[in-house]
Protein backbone atom coordinates (compact mmCIF):
# COMPACT_ATOMS: atom_id res chain seq x y z
CA UNK A 1 0.00 0.00 0.00
CA UNK A 2 1.28 3.16 -0.84
CA UNK A 3 1.31 6.34 0.78
CA UNK A 4 0.40 9.76 -1.31
CA UNK A 5 2.16 12.29 1.44
CA UNK A 6 2.18 15.54 -0.07
CA UNK A 7 5.25 18.03 1.47
CA UNK A 8 5.77 21.62 1.24
CA UNK A 9 8.61 23.75 1.93
CA UNK A 10 7.77 27.37 2.72
CA UNK A 11 10.86 29.91 2.45
CA UNK A 12 9.62 33.55 4.31
CA UNK A 13 12.10 36.17 4.33
CA UNK A 14 10.96 38.47 7.60
CA UNK A 15 8.39 41.04 7.85
CA UNK A 16 9.24 44.94 7.35
CA UNK A 17 12.14 45.67 10.04
CA UNK A 18 12.62 49.07 11.69
CA UNK A 19 15.77 51.08 11.24
CA UNK A 20 14.87 53.86 13.57
CA UNK A 21 17.35 52.74 16.35
CA UNK A 22 20.69 51.65 13.38
CA UNK A 23 22.58 54.34 14.76
CA UNK A 24 23.29 51.78 18.29
CA UNK A 25 21.36 48.76 17.49
CA UNK A 26 22.76 46.01 15.93
CA UNK A 27 21.84 44.53 12.66
CA UNK A 28 20.70 40.85 14.43
CA UNK A 29 18.86 43.33 16.94
CA UNK A 30 16.38 45.20 14.78
CA UNK A 31 12.89 44.48 15.53
CA UNK A 32 9.54 44.75 13.03
CA UNK A 33 8.06 48.06 12.56
CA UNK A 34 4.15 48.44 12.69
CA UNK A 35 3.61 47.35 9.04
CA UNK A 36 5.83 44.27 10.03
CA UNK A 37 3.88 43.15 13.27
CA UNK A 38 0.76 43.37 10.66
CA UNK A 39 2.56 41.84 7.81
CA UNK A 40 3.38 38.71 10.10
CA UNK A 41 -0.09 38.35 10.75
CA UNK A 42 -1.56 38.73 7.92
CA UNK A 43 0.82 35.74 6.42
CA UNK A 44 -0.19 33.24 9.66
CA UNK A 45 -3.78 34.23 8.42
CA UNK A 46 -3.34 33.70 4.83
CA UNK A 47 -1.50 30.20 5.90
CA UNK A 48 -4.24 29.26 7.92
CA UNK A 49 -6.52 30.00 4.66
CA UNK A 50 -4.85 27.82 2.59
CA UNK A 51 -4.48 25.12 4.70
CA UNK A 52 -0.73 25.49 4.85
CA UNK A 53 -0.21 25.01 8.73
CA UNK A 54 4.03 24.18 9.24
CA UNK A 55 4.77 20.99 11.10
CA UNK A 56 8.11 22.54 11.68
CA UNK A 57 9.45 25.87 12.13
CA UNK A 58 13.31 26.86 11.75
CA UNK A 59 14.25 30.12 11.64
CA UNK A 60 17.17 32.66 12.16
CA UNK A 61 18.23 34.05 15.81
CA UNK A 62 17.89 37.74 14.55
CA UNK A 63 15.07 39.58 16.60
CA UNK A 64 13.01 40.24 13.48
CA UNK A 65 13.33 36.93 12.06
CA UNK A 66 11.80 35.54 15.41
CA UNK A 67 9.40 37.74 15.48
CA UNK A 68 7.77 37.10 12.41
CA UNK A 69 7.97 33.44 13.08
CA UNK A 70 6.22 34.18 16.14
CA UNK A 71 3.74 36.30 14.32
CA UNK A 72 2.86 33.42 12.02
CA UNK A 73 2.80 30.96 14.43
CA UNK A 74 0.28 32.79 16.62
CA UNK A 75 -1.90 33.61 13.32
CA UNK A 76 -1.71 30.14 11.76
CA UNK A 77 -2.90 28.35 14.30
CA UNK A 78 0.50 26.41 14.62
Amino acid sequence: MALDVKKTLLILRHAKSSWKNNSYLPDHERPLNKRGQKQGLKMGILLKELDIIPEYVITSTAKRAIDTSNLIVESSGY
